[in-house]
């Protein structure tokens, strides 16, 4: 293996969460093409654990969810609980509504960067939220977003050891709300005072966690091109259990079935058969879109592979923020410049050269294009590389 793949995987096992850019478009992403990652950070928990359900008709009937599990420590029974339930005159959230509660978590983060904590009301305007999730800042859409947020005021969460904190810690926590209370301009606060801008406040334990950086990144520009709303659920705990699985230099993961559709929030089937068929589509869409390779079933047990999708979409930019963290310049006490030992040196090409090298001339050819590369020579620069033979 070239010292440079070596480099590589070092860098994977320990992703950093420096800011990266997003939302440069708000376009679907064309066929064909794997697009421009549009990256956001999403608090751990809400991938983590059951929160929204697939439609809109799900979640006019819903009553929520809940996972219950009983452990012994020490000769003593301790009981896991999570439990998600909606207003009844609303609704449960929708992938639609998770999109949005991640369009804040990321506002929280530049609020965070900006100031150095996450500001109890956390000012927004309706046009850059549509913006961010890809609606139209029309009339009707900003309406629709007014609805989300309403549902994401109304869900209420309770935990016992569910809910964790960056150093893994399960809170008890009586019930939460993932946004607490939101006002919009015109309207009067608790404080009876006029609004002049809208807001909204994350409750304690999630702002909490969001400022301590326990969160983890989606590419939403993905979500939205994947068709069904069961495949963007998918992704979602996909994407933070591949992640999981690259901290421990895994290069797949293993998920028994009923924990995952569990997790999902979905209905649990006893035969492998009904398994497969319900996730079928979700799976063969994340196939099709090259961000898992195709997965083996053991009985329940699925085996996932990442693909190139989630390499090029989630993986390598983090790799980039790492090595450009570490090669930023810092100044001594004593004035002097020096640079973090052992790093590989800033590439802005390594990227790309490892999608083509993974994906072929037909995945990478967009993005060579826009560097101005023929595949000729971007066969040469893998090469220089290490990448390919």
């Amino acid at each position: 293996m070239s010292s440079t793949l070596k480099n590589l995987q070092k860098l994977r096992s320990n992703p950093s969460t420096e800011d990266i850019e997003l939302f440069d478009q708000s376009k679907l992403i064309p066929e064909g093409t794997l697009g421009t990652p549009q990256l956001v950070w999403a608090e751990v928990n809400v991938l983590a654990l059951p929160f929204a359900v697939l439609d809109e008709r799900e979640a006019t009937t819903s009553s929520g969810h809940e996972i219950i599990k009983f452990d012994s420590t020490n000769g003593k029974q301790i009981v896991w609980l999570w439990r998600v339930w909606p207003d009844p005159k609303i609704g449960m959230p929708t992938m639609a509504t998770m999109r949005v509660l991640f369009a804040f978590m990321q506002l929280a983060d530049e609020a965070l960067k900006a100031h150095g904590h996450v500001p109890r009301r956390l000012e927004f305007s309706l046009s850059d939220i549509c913006r961010r999730i890809g609606f139209k800042a029309d009339g009707r859409h900003r309406s629709m977003l007014k609805r989300h947020i309403e549902i994401l005021v109304s869900t209420q969460c309770k935990s016992k050891g569910a809910f964790k904190d960056k150093n893994r810690n399960g809170l008890v926590i009586d019930t939460f709300k993932y946004i607490r209370q939101a006002v919009f301009a015109g309207e009067i606060d608790e404080s009876g005072n006029l609004v002049e801008k809208n807001f909204v406040v994350f409750d304690d334990p999630v702002r909490l966690n969001l400022e301590a950086k326990y969160i983890k990144q989606i590419d939403v520009a993905f979500m939205r091109k994947i068709g069904s709303p069961i495949g963007q659920l998918l992704y979602t705990k996909l994407s933070h259990l591949l992640h999981e699985a690259q901290k421990n230099s895994s290069s797949y993961v293993d998920v028994d079935y009923h924990w995952l559709a569990e997790r999902m929030g979905i209905k649990v089937y006893n035969q492998v058969w009904e398994a497969k068929k319900q996730l079928r589509l979700a799976i063969n869409e994340l196939v099709r879109e090259s961000y898992i390779r195709t997965p083996i079933w053991n009985g329940f047990l699925i085996r996932f592979e990442p693909n190139v999708r989630f390499e090029f979409g989630e993986s390598l930019p983090l790799l980039e923020r790492r090595n450009a963290a570490r090669n930023k310049p810092h100044k001594s006490p004593a004035q002097s410049i020096s640079m973090a030992p052992n790093v590989m040196p800033n590439d802005p090409l390594l990227p790309l050269c490892i999608l083509y090298s993974k994906g072929g001339w037909g995945l990478a050819e967009p993005h060579a294009r826009r560097h101005g590369l023929s595949e000729l020579k971007l066969k040469d620069e893998a090469a220089s590389r290490g990448l390919i033979t």
